[in-house]
């Protein structure tokens, strides 16, 4: 089955030389692949150094390779955890050596405003993307490693930031007022739909993973996307979205 492919029959199959590497995987939470491609080239564009950047094809079309003097790098965006788990899964069997996840989350602590960051110490995920790699896992909650989002933290400087547990639900449509109530009451900081996919499968191949959101849709206190009061923060959420990457790639880099 296809748990038991190796890395080579992957990279026959995806067109891949025999000696492919990737150092380290990024991945962020959102629809618009060519609007968050420019927001990546825009952060190498601050560090030193001469990099290549390439969008692959067929079904890595949504993964561009930065390639340095000395590594190859990863970094896609995804909606949700299905092909962000393929994606994931085919870095780790590359060689990847670290896998962080940036993107942003509906608010569910009533004492955080829009825009804030977390930092995740844990996620609850009951996904066929997590329950997969994680099979004796009867909690599903899935940890990042914490070195690597001490790394996330100092990059951050003096920006303020939560750090508390996060919420994998990828049926963003069909949550209701009562999910939203019980996740609250529950503890939880924010709802999103990759990060428990990040962890699960980093956890199973061994490769330390951390995760960075800043709230979009502040839930718990009736914002949604698409209302008067998000439409307001439009900018500001560009603005946050350049911000994010700029960090997971100084992080991906360290």
């Amino acid at each position: 089955m296809y748990k038991d492919l190796t890395d080579q029959d992957y990279k026959e199959m995806l067109s891949l030389p025999p000696d492919y590497k990737v150092a380290g995987f990024l991945s962020y939470g959102h629809w618009n692949l060519s609007r968050k491609a420019e927001n990546m080239k825009k952060a190498l564009s601050k560090l030193d150094g001469d990099f290549q950047i390439k969008q692959l094809s067929e079904f890595l079309g949504r993964v561009y390779e930065i390639k340095t003097s000395k590594c190859t790098y990863w970094f896609t965006v995804v909606y949700g955890g299905v092909r962000l788990c393929e994606y994931l899964h085919f870095a780790c069997l590359f060689g990847s050596k670290k896998n962080i996840h940036i993107g942003s989350c509906g608010g569910l602590c009533p004492q955080m405003e829009s825009l804030d960051y977390i930092i995740p110490e844990w996620s609850f995920g009951n996904e066929s993307t997590t329950r997969s790699y994680d099979r004796d896992n009867q909690e599903n909650i899935h940890y990042p490693d914490q070195e690597l989002s001490n790394e996330i933290k100092r990059e951050l400087g003096n920006q303020n930031y939560w750090k508390g547990p996060i919420m994998t639900c990828e049926a963003m449509v069909a949550e209701t007022k009562e999910d939203i109530d019980r996740w609250t009451q529950e503890g939880y900081y924010g709802v999103e739909m990759e990060t428990s996919t990040i962890f699960a499968i980093s956890n199973h191949f061994e490769v330390p993973s951390a995760s960075l959101l800043y709230v979009s849709d502040n839930l718990v206190k009736g914002q949604v996307v698409g209302d008067e009061e998000h439409k307001k923060q439009k900018k500001d959420r560009w603005a946050k979205s350049q911000e994010m990457i700029d960090i997971g790639i100084r992080v991906l880099f360290s």
